[in-house]
C-alpha cells in the first residue's frame, strides 16, 4: 500500500503493518455506533442509507467508511485481519482503498513497530 506524508514523499506499508482509529477516528467511530443505534428504530433501509449520508459528509468520508471504522475500532488490525473481521462485506482491495482514505483523512493511523531489542553479545565460557 502507498500512502504519502505531508511533503508529498510516498509512504509503504508493508502486510504486517497494523492500524488503529486516530482520536479523530475514534469520535467519527463512536458517532457512526450512536447512528446505526438510532437508525434501527427507523423506517427501513432508505432511512438507514440517509442517516449514513448525514453522518459521513460532514466528515468528508463516504458512506461506507463507518464499517471500516468500527472494524479498526475493534483494536489494532493489518488488512488483512481486517478483511477476515468483516467477513465477506468488503474485498481485500476495497480495505486497501478505505484504509489508504481514512489515512489520507486522518481518521487511521499506522501502529509504530515495536522497537527491536539489540542481541545480546555472545557469552563467552573461558
Amino acid at each position: 500500500m502507498v500512502v504519502k506524508d505531508e511533503n508529498g514523499e510516498r509512504i509503504r506499508f508493508g502486510r504486517a503493518q497494523k492500524f488503529r482509529l486516530s482520536p479523530k477516528g475514534s469520535e467519527a467511530e463512536a458517532a457512526y455506533t450512536l447512528m446505526v443505534a438510532r437508525a434501527r428504530d427507523g423506517e427501513g433501509r432508505a432511512q438507514f442509507d440517509s442517516a449514513r449520508a448525514a453522518w459521513s459528509t460532514p466528515l468528508g468520508l463516504t458512506p461506507e467508511d463507518g464499517l471500516f471504522l468500527v472494524e479498526f475500532g475493534q483494536g489494532e488490525r493489518t488488512i488483512a485481519e481486517a478483511v477476515r473481521g468483516l467477513d465477506n462485506c468488503a474485498t481485500p482491495k476495497e480495505v486497501k482503498v478505505a484504509v489508504e482514505r481514512l489515512l489520507g483523512c486522518g481518521m487511521l493511523e499506522p501502529v509504530p513497530a515495536a522497537p527491536v531489542e539489540p542481541a545480546a553479545p555472545p557469552r563467552r565460557y573461558w
